[in-house]
């Protein structure tokens, strides 16, 4: 949403824009309790180390098998490329999928705003604030009609005049 900034004849710099979320402040103060501060510290510990020992038995057999080194090399390769695969997976591919899952909510959440908006009129709230001057807000239904207000309070500010708030439609 853009938003309008206009300066009146008193040299007040306003700022008119349609707001999407009006009620931003109430939610946050009903289900804020996932701001809250974190008290204790978090972290992965890793305890505990990989014991090799040289208690490993031969492997046996009486001569043309691959010896134990061969075994301990293949085991040692299949560790690398499985802490490698892990660490792929950590730091690349989860991120990724996780932000790509983000995002799908983001736009499904976005689609579903707009549509309810618009079915069941919600109003939308034009404000307009400056510093150190008390603001106006006013509800409009419809989007379009919204812009056409916002662009009114704009023009009007800018000719020195202060809009008065209207009645909500829903008060009507």
């Amino acid at each position: 949403m853009r938003t309008v900034t206009v300066t009146a004849p008193s040299g007040t710099a306003w700022r008119v824009r349609v707001v999407w979320a009006p009620r931003w402040r109430a939610l946050a103060r009903r289900f804020g309790g996932w701001r809250s501060k974190r008290t204790g510290t978090s972290g992965d510990v890793v305890d505990g180390a990989l014991e090799v020992g040289g208690n490993m038995p031969s492997s046996g057999g009486g001569g043309g098998g691959s010896g134990l080194g061969d075994e301990i090399a293949a085991i040692v390769f299949v560790l690398i490329a499985f802490v490698l695969a892990a660490a792929l997976f950590w730091w690349v591919l989860l991120p990724l999928l996780l932000l790509v899952l983000d995002l799908v909510i983001v736009l499904l959440l976005l689609a579903v705003s707009v549509v309810a908006r618009v079915l069941f009129r919600r109003p939308w709230t034009v404000e307009a604030t400056a510093t150190g001057q008390p603001g106006v807000a006013q509800q409009v239904v419809g989007w379009r009609a919204a812009l056409r207000r916002r662009d009114e309070i704009a023009d009007a500010l800018g000719r020195g005049l202060r809009p008065e708030p209207m009645p909500s439609p829903l008060q009507r």
